[in-house]
């Protein structure tokens, strides 16, 4: 590839205790939780919005919260869940754990505000300029032009491990053949009647109906792609619905030309199953999508190598950490990478196999957020370091503000004391974190 060299000044136009890269769910509950410690916080984000695949990529649903009554997510997550709650309820409805994505955007910025947060969207980093495993400053693209940004701490939770690997972190992505999970592109529909959807036995590939229907679109061709993970269509509101449904293959979420692929062609898939639902989906005669996300729903792309990597046996035996920062339950979803029911059924034997009991967890350790040969970088969300099996539980919005927010007390810490996160004391940094507490869901 041939090649030139580009140079200019940049300025350093921001120096905070703490810089966040990214606006997920696990960045806002860094970057919240960081401010509310004391810390001067910057959080950037290159989209227009906060919450990343919660709110961008129109994610209907949380995954699990609590298990044996006892709130997982606890802190940060009870404040989002119970603000969903109030918002759902001012409008004379129960959310019922189900994601109004702008009600959520709404509480995710007004966290960050009240926090003191600075907040930068339609930011993009470009790159991190690194000293001995130390990161010196983060350059950024933006409307005004490029600039950089000098921290004591930076947080990832860009969900691809971007700062990371710009700063020179080893990672692994999907399995050593280049297959990753699929990405789906969740469809918004309106006019559907819930009723008849909820008693027409086709509300997901678990429903007695649904399996026929699709495999008879499939080989009719009225469906282009065969695929049997359907997961099916939630209401998040008594007027809206939306769609965890639509899978495309074989993208690439580091690379620009894959994801642009994947989007048009997920958009294309959303046309036929819109008229795939409206034919043989009771509920749906007069429904249509009237949006999808702005993200794609990307599930597996880079994961960070940390001092410590959470693995399959450590799922499986319920492990628990010294340094536990926090701990979850979400069985390993493992999308299958290839279309065909074959790959849907051996899906569903493994997460069936290995869910948890009520009350049964596994603890999340502080090591798997602090990059290998990198001094004062913290990761959290999608991309901690975990094996492939543990990511698949790991990734979802509840966990992500988990390791979010202990990432946002750690780098509090860190910067108040001039210590890097692997100097900061495990043991005071537990005991600052919130205890799981009761939950009735």
């Amino acid at each position: 590839m041939e090649k030139i060299r580009y140079s200019c000044d940049i300025p350093i136009r921001y120096r905070p205790d703490v810089c966040v890269v990214g606006a997920g769910p696990a960045g806002c509950a860094a970057a919240t939780c960081a401010a509310e410690q004391g810390a001067d916080v910057l959080l950037i984000e290159s989209s227009a919005m906060s919450g990343g695949m919660s709110t961008a990529a129109r994610v209907p649903m949380f995954m699990p919260v609590a298990t044996g009554g006892r709130l997982l997510c606890e802190g940060y997550g009870r404040r989002i869940l119970t603000g969903l709650r109030k918002m759902s309820a001012e409008n004379g409805y129960d959310c019922g754990g189900k994601i109004n994505a702008e009600h959520l955007r709404f509480l995710y910025e007004e966290l960050l505000e009240s926090a003191g947060v600075k907040l930068l969207y339609y930011t993009t980093l470009a790159a991190a300029v690194t000293e001995s495993g130390t990161v010196r400053q983060a350059i950024f693209a933006a409307p005004g032009g490029m600039f950089a940004v000098e921290a004591n701490i930076f947080i990832d939770a860009t969900g691809d491990g971007t700062l990371a690997v710009r700063a020179g972190a080893s990672y692994e992505n999907g399995v050593e053949s280049g297959e990753v999970m699929p990405a789906t592109l969740c469809p918004v529909w309106a006019g559907v009647d819930l009723e008849a959807y909820q008693a027409g036995g086709c509300c997901s590939h678990n429903d007695e109906k649904m399996p026929a229907l699709l495999e008879a679109a499939f080989r009719s061709g009225e469906l282009p792609q065969e695929d049997y993970h359907h997961t099916g269509v939630f209401a998040v509101s008594p007027n809206i619905m939306v769609g965890n449904f639509s899978h495309v293959f074989d993208i690439d979420a580091t690379n620009e030309e894959s994801l642009t692929a994947g989007i048009c062609q997920n958009r294309k898939l959303l046309r036929a199953y819109e008229k795939f639902y409206r034919r043989h989906v009771p509920g749906f005669s007069n429904a249509e999508i009237v949006g999808s996300g702005s993200l794609l729903g990307v599930r597996e792309s880079r994961r960070i190598i940390g001092d410590y990597q959470l693995t399959r046996e450590d799922y499986r035996a319920r492990r628990h950490f010294e340094d536990e920062i926090g701990e979850y339950n979400f069985p390993a979803d493992l999308h299958p990478p290839r279309p065909g029911k074959e790959e849907i059924l051996e899906h569903k034997r493994i997460y069936r196999k290995e869910r948890y009991a009520p009350g049964e967890t596994y603890g999340i350790p502080y090591r798997v957020m602090l990059p290998k040969n990198l001094n004062n970088v913290l990761t959290c969300g999608r991309c901690v370091s975990a094996d492939r099996y543990v990511h698949a539980s790991i990734r979802v919005i509840p966990a992500c503000y988990i390791t979010g927010q202990a990432a946002g007390f750690a780098a509090a810490m860190a910067a108040d004391r001039g210590l890097t996160p692997r100097e900061v004391p495990v043991g005071k940094l537990r005991s600052a974190l919130p205890v799981p507490g009761e939950w009735k869901g």
